[in-house]
């Protein structure tokens, strides 16, 4: 299933603050030690984040079934058969040969790049094409830091855990410094995305009460944010308090340790959780380092080869990985397996009935308009 290898990052780049500060006589801020508005900051957006998820998976189901016409979609909406509905996926890749097909028609068909480029995106499947999307979204970011420094991005692009920011603890989680990391870290999230689709896509196997949909694209942007905002937290959480507390309570000097706890930045947290959910859901499956191609390891070692490397990194105090964010991600990984999904799912129903009258409604003003597709007996 996995061809690619894994080396997963989460790096700490090497400088005292994120932009560089010209003036001999810049006094830095006071160091912040606090917790709390960090985690509000990130139960809020992460709860926002599924909310929303949930809510455009249904949105998105709902009027994919009504598309079938108003008969066919009383008998969808009423099914009790849940996970992935091949009718409404096969409408959403339509969708996708339709725009590509205006797209090429636009640049014109002689456009060999354009044809290639085209042909790609259409055999990729919805899982590749929203990992290619993340992916652009990093490249973007790798490419903001390559703006002047006087422009001061930095601070915006790693999270400092001295500075009092929570923002950045989202905006971290797209960025890359340099180009072996955001290589590794974007083969990584394309090689295991399809895995997580996967266990989205087939949830009746992980709850007996899960809806029929239409797309698992939204559940998964959510899950990557939420678990990338739980590594955030957790890396905030141990250098902050743990590190800084301590040499703080030791009379080591701000300055001194403001040099010791560095920023932060980088998606491998996000990416260990898509890697655990992945070990969990496809237990048998096996894969490949990148630089042995041709050994493969059962996904369950390798995972767990991982996570002693950062447990024993976290505790003897390797500086370069932020092994804090790597745990806590592969734990919100474990934990979405568990009971997120299911949490998920709850949330789609109670929002489901809401949103299904509604639709209804809706056809109802349709077909008393006239408009809309109908079948007549």
């Amino acid at each position: 299933m996995f061809s690619s290898a894994r080396l997963l990052l989460r790096q700490r780049p090497r400088f005292v603050s994120p932009a560089l500060r010209s003036s001999s006589s810049y006094t830095p801020p006071p160091l912040s030690t606090g917790v709390a508005r960090q985690a509000a900051f990130a139960v809020g957006v992460a709860g926002l984040s599924l909310g929303a998820a949930a809510y455009y998976t249904n949105k998105d189901t709902l009027d994919r079934q009504a598309e079938a016409g108003y008969f066919s979609w009383r008998r969808l909406a009423s099914s009790s058969t849940g996970g992935l509905q091949p009718s409404l996926a096969k409408q959403r890749w339509d969708e996708v040969y339709s725009d590509v097909s205006k797209w090429i028609q636009a640049v014109g068909q002689d456009n060999r790049l354009a044809v290639i480029l085209a042909q790609n995106w259409l055999e990729m499947s919805e899982a590749k094409r929203t990992a290619a999307g993340l992916i652009g979204v990093f490249g973007g970011v790798w490419l903001a830091w390559r703006l002047p420094r006087r422009l001061g991005l930095g601070k915006w692009l790693a999270h400092d855990a001295m500075s009092g920011k929570s923002v950045t603890m989202l905006t971290s989680t797209f960025s890359h410094r340099t180009i072996p990391h955001l290589a590794f870290n974007s083969i990584a999230l394309f090689s295991f995305t399809t895995a997580a689709f996967g266990t989205f896509n087939f949830s009746e196997l992980m709850s007996t009460e899960s809806l029929p949909r239409s797309t698992s694209r939204y559940e998964f942007l959510a899950f990557f944010v939420t678990t990338g905002l739980v590594a955030s937290l957790a890396s905030h959480a141990w250098f902050a308090r743990r590190v800084a507390g301590r040499l703080l309570a030791q009379g080591v000097p701000s300055a001194q340790v403001r040099q010791t706890v560095l920023p932060s930045l980088g998606a491998s947290g996000a990416v260990y959780a898509i890697v655990s959910l992945s070990a969990l859901s496809f237990p048998s499956t096996s894969v490949s380092l990148i630089f042995l191609p041709f050994f493969p390891i059962p996904i369950g070692l390798a995972t767990s080869a991982l996570l002693i490397v950062d447990l024993v990194g976290l505790i003897r105090g390797w500086a370069y990985l932020d092994h804090a964010a790597h745990l806590a991600g592969a734990l919100a990984g474990g934990a979405y397996w568990l009971f997120g999904h299911e949490a998920f799912e709850a949330l789609r129903r109670l929002m489901w009935d809401t949103q299904k009258r509604e639709k209804e409604r809706e056809l109802a003003e349709q077909k008393k308009a006239g408009q809309g597709r109908w079948i007549s007996l």
